[in-house]
C-alpha cells in the first residue's frame, strides 16, 4: 500500500489505529521534529510505534511541522476516543494494511482493554506466548485489584497442542478444560477477552506477540454489556458444573 499523500491523512490513520498512550508519546516526540521521532524510534521496542515514527518522519521538514503534527495527532486521537465510546462495534485487525482505514490494530485494542479494566478480566486463548507488554499490563491490572482469569489450552488435555500454559508468575486464576470433560480430539480454540462484563473482544488472535503484530488476524470488539455478561456467565457456568477446573 502506498503511504498517504499528506501529513493530515497519516496522523488521522495513526490516531485511529494506535492506543492513546502510544499517540501521546509519538506526539511528544513530534514536538522535536524528525530528531525527536528518530530518538523515540530507537528507544521503543514495539514495531507499530517504530513504524509510525518512520512514517511521520517522511512528512516532516522542520520543527514547525513537528508541532503541527503533534497537534493533529492529539486532536484526532481525542476525537476517535469520543467516537468509539458511542459506537457498539469495531473491527479489529492484525496484518498488512489496505486502502481501508476503518479498522483498529489488535495490539492497540488489547492494550486499551486491559488498561481500562476495573474489576475483572477474562482471557481465553489456545496458544499463549504473551509479549512483555501484555504480561506487564496484566500484572498492573492485578496490582490495582482487578480479578484476572485465564482459560488456556494445555498439552496434558490435548496431545496435539505443542505450546505451554503461560502467566505462571502472575497472580491470576487459571482454568483448564480437562481431557476427560471433552470430546475426543476436541481443542480449546476460542479467543476471547472480556472486560468488567461490559466489553468483549472475540476473534482469531491468540495471546501471542505474532497474533498481535504480525499474523493475519481479525476480531470484533463488542461494546455490549448484555452480550459481554453472557460470554462471562457461560464460562462461569462451565466452571460451576465442572467442565472447566481451576489449575495450579
Amino acid at each position: 500500500m502506498t503511504a498517504p499523500d499528506s501529513l493530515e491523512e497519516a496522523t488521522a490513520e495513526l490516531a485511529e489505529r494506535l492506543p492513546y498512550a502510544d499517540i501521546n508519546q509519538i506526539a511528544h516526540a513530534c514536538q522535536d521534529g524528525r530528531a525527536g521521532l528518530r530518538a523515540l524510534e530507537a528507544k521503543v521496542a514495539g514495531i507499530t510505534v517504530r513504524t509510525a515514527c518512520q512514517r511521520l518522519r517522511g512528512h516532516l521538514t522542520d520543527d514547525a511541522d513537528g508541532q503541527y503534527a503533534a497537534g493533529l495527532l492529539i486532536g484526532a486521537a481525542k476525537a476517535r476516543q469520543n467516537l468509539r465510546s458511542e459506537r457498539g462495534v469495531d473491527v479489529v485487525w492484525t496484518g498488512p494494511p489496505s486502502a481501508v482505514h476503518t479498522a483498529r490494530l489488535t495490539s492497540a485494542v488489547v492494550s486499551e482493554l486491559i488498561d481500562s479494566a476495573r474489576t475483572e478480566l477474562l482471557l481465553v486463548s489456545y496458544a499463549s506466548y504473551p509479549p512483555t507488554s501484555l504480561s506487564t499490563a496484566l500484572a498492573a491490572a492485578a496490582t490495582r485489584g482487578v480479578q484476572v482469569t485465564v482459560l488456556l489450552e494445555q498439552q496434558a488435555d490435548n496431545p496435539r497442542f505443542t505450546g505451554s500454559a503461560s502467566f505462571s508468575r502472575l497472580p491470576v486464576t487459571r482454568l483448564s478444560w480437562p481431557a476427560h470433560r471433552r470430546e475426543a480430539g476436541a481443542a480449546l480454540h476460542a479467543k476471547i477477552i472480556v472486560v468488567d462484563r461490559r466489553v468483549a473482544l472475540i476473534g482469531s488472535a491468540n495471546l501471542t506477540g505474532h497474533a498481535f503484530e504480525k499474523n493475519f488476524e481479525c476480531g470484533i470488539l463488542l461494546r455490549d454489556a448484555d452480550n459481554a455478561r453472557v460470554i462471562a456467565r457461560h464460562i462461569d457456568s462451565l466452571r460451576e458444573i465442572g467442565v472447566l477446573v481451576v489449575t495450579s
